[in-house]
């Protein structure tokens, strides 16, 4: 019965909204729909699972981050991710899905890759901070 009485409840609220009532009548305009899969802070997979490392291998050599980074992720024009002790992956997900702007330029993927190819590009970041940094 109760949650009879919240759904009927609910839809009255989002009645006058929902019929076009001018601002600041009814029920306030609802916000856009947060999505916890364009910000994630865990991936939804083992970052250590070899298949997600190689397909965020993959992913890394198809698009112009070998170009900046390096095809083994040692650096190029960017940092290089391989010996990196310092390396969050939330901040990786976040980075690749937002991009930079600044001195430290770098395109956003979010609207190109999946919350998921993303987390596997960043499953592959996260095992090149663990090989040892290359001498230059």
């Amino acid at each position: 019965m109760r949650k009879l009485l919240v759904t009927v409840l609910a839809a009255l609220v989002t009645v006058p909204a929902v019929a076009g009532a001018p601002e600041g009548h009814g029920a306030p305009a609802a916000a856009p729909a947060a999505t916890t899969e364009a910000t994630p802070t865990e991936p939804p997979f083992s970052l250590n699972d070899p298949a997600r490392i190689e397909n965020g291998r993959k992913r890394f050599g198809s698009t112009c981050a070998a170009y900046c980074h390096g095809n083994g992720g040692e650096g190029g024009r960017a940092p290089s991710f391989t010996g990196r002790t310092d390396f969050v992956p939330a901040d990786g997900f976040k980075t690749i899905t937002e991009g930079r702007t600044g001195a430290d330029v770098m395109p956003p993927w979010g609207k190109t890759f999946s919350s998921e190819q993303i987390w596997e590009l960043v499953a592959y970041l996260q095992y090149l901070a663990k090989q040892p940094e290359k001498a230059q």
